[in-house]
């Protein structure tokens, strides 16, 4: 567990970093730098389904070789051209997408040109941005697959946001009008993949020669099977994850899809660790799996869990707490979003609750059930915003996609359990719960400032009120040693700076 300790520190500083710049950036400042929602639905909906339609470029072999990469594995062999295929397979699937999305234009002008005229005219950026988005996985994953799963977070998470941050600094300074604010936004996901693939090459990984591209019959078919298998899960993954956003959008238009987009941004900033985790513990998952390391899967499972439930209760009520603060920073328009935030968040924060069940079950034997889980997952999430989001709007939206989040999590932890006898909760977790909760109902005692106060009295409040949380409940969490991890830590640290 101590590299994937060092890693998920590494990868969470990182991206809180990105998350502090984003939050500022996508959080606040867009909506207010954009008149209207419009334009923050605009960018929303493009991000969405170009992440979509990456999942497809891709044909599941991230996922693939997640699995069987350590059959891959011979530096000497150049890895025997695993860089080679995984390239050009995405390079055929990204021209299969691209033919979808020129098919597909007359449908989009038709359906889309009362309500979400915008994302009309700026269809086509799908295409660049499709293409940078998806071989920036290729190499990240490539890279987390070599066991650095650290640089392609702090690209991703940190570096990638700062560019936004400065595309909208020249619209600001109004250098630049706002389909050159686009053309702009868009080098700030094609400056990262730049940057990984020169990581990857500093590294000395970077291998395209044909004559070692070596796969045996039974691995390529086995390899061909999973990729199509994690091509439907991830696929439904990014679809569970887009819908909502796409519904709102074809029934309330580009403007709610605005305020959705900006709620969900808040809600996501809860997963972050979770994000750092699932990319180093996938590769020693796998590997353990490969020599049937049972001990070590339940270690990072149950760890899994107990530590991501920590820092998602953490967060989670950090949000909660202040979000009468927050939105006094946003046009009004944008209030509708509340409790889209909480709802939203809560999802995150039952994600994380029950750890990494589904790369457990994705990387063994029993991998097909998750596909199965995750296109019954889809129907699930349809269905409900088909209900919902009519009557509730947008508020409908996040409920659907919570429960949704917490049926299929269910479904993967009673599965792992039964077939693997794998039992990651122990009364900690619920004690983590229960103070997550009691801390939550104390910081919102106290009076907030009024509506005439001035803004640094907000960000005062903000500040002092974030503090009494993180004393509270971190406080809390270290003196009950809930967490083993997060004791030796804060031990480690103790004995560096303080000794």
């Amino acid at each position: 567990m101590g590299i994937i300790k060092r890693q998920t520190i590494q990868s969470s500083i990182y991206a809180y970093a990105g998350v502090a710049v984003g939050f500022l950036t996508q959080g606040l400042w867009f909506p207010n730098l954009f008149e209207g929602t419009q334009v923050v639905g605009l960018l929303t909906l493009l991000i969405s389904l170009a992440q979509v339609l990456a999942q497809a470029s891709n044909l599941g072999l991230n996922g693939a070789g997640g699995r069987y990469f350590p059959y891959f594995r011979n530096v000497e062999r150049q890895h025997n051209g695993y860089l080679l295929i995984a390239s050009l397979t995405t390079l055929v699937g990204f021209s299969l997408c691209v033919l979808v999305l020129w098919l597909a234009r007359p449908w989009v002008i038709e359906f889309y040109k009362q309500d979400s005229a915008l994302f009309v005219e700026y269809y086509y950026l799908l295409i660049p941005l499709t293409f940078f988005t998806v071989y920036f996985t290729v190499f990240d994953n490539y890279a987390r697959l070599l066991y650095d799963p650290v640089t392609g977070t702090l690209l991703q998470q940190f570096v990638q946001r700062v560019l936004v941050l400065l595309a909208g600094g020249l619209y600001w300074l109004g250098w630049v009008t706002l389909p050159q604010f686009l053309g702009v936004w868009l080098l700030a996901f094609l400056i990262p993949l730049i940057l990984m693939v020169i990581s990857v090459a500093q590294d000395e990984a970077l291998f395209f020669s044909r004559k070692f591209v070596s796969v045996k019959a039974d691995l390529r078919r086995n390899l061909m099977r999973y990729a199509g298998l994690t091509l439907t899960s991830a696929l439904s993954t990014q679809i569970v994850w887009t819908i909502d956003k796409v519904m709102i959008n074809s029934k309330q238009g580009l403007g709610d899809t605005g305020i959705y987009g900006t709620a969900s941004y808040f809600a996501a900033v809860i997963a972050i660790p979770a994000t750092a985790l699932y990319k180093v513990s996938g590769t020693l998952i796998a590997e353990s799996w490969k020599t049937n390391d049972l001990k070590n899967i339940v270690s990072i499972y149950r760890k899994s869990c107990l530590n991501q439930l920590i820092a998602g209760c953490l967060v989670f009520v950090g949000v909660a707490a202040n979000l009468s603060n927050v939105f006094r920073f946003l046009p009004p328009d944008y209030e509708a979003g509340y409790y889209v935030i909480l709802w939203l968040g809560l999802g995150k924060l039952i994600d994380m609750a029950t750890g990494v069940n589904g790369i457990i079950l994705n990387t063994s034997r029993y991998y097909t059930y998750d596909s199965l889980f995750f296109v019954v997952l889809v129907f699930i999430t349809i269905a409900a915003n088909v209900y919902l989001i009519p009557r509730f709007g947008i508020n409908g939206a996040a409920i659907g996609a919570t429960l949704a989040t917490f049926l299929y999590n269910l479904a993967r932890t009673l599965f792992v359990g039964f077939a693997f006898r794998m039992q990651p909760f122990t009364w900690r977790n619920l004690v983590v719960i229960l103070l997550g909760l009691g801390v939550w109902w104390l910081a919102v005692q106290f009076p907030y400032p009024g509506s005439g106060a001035p803004k640094w009295r907000v960000i005062l409040d903000i500040g002092w009120r974030s503090m009494l949380i993180t004393g509270l409940f971190g406080g809390a969490v270290i003196a009950l040693k809930l967490s083993s991890d997060i004791n030796q830590t804060v031990e480690g640290l103790r004995k560096r700076f303080l000794t």
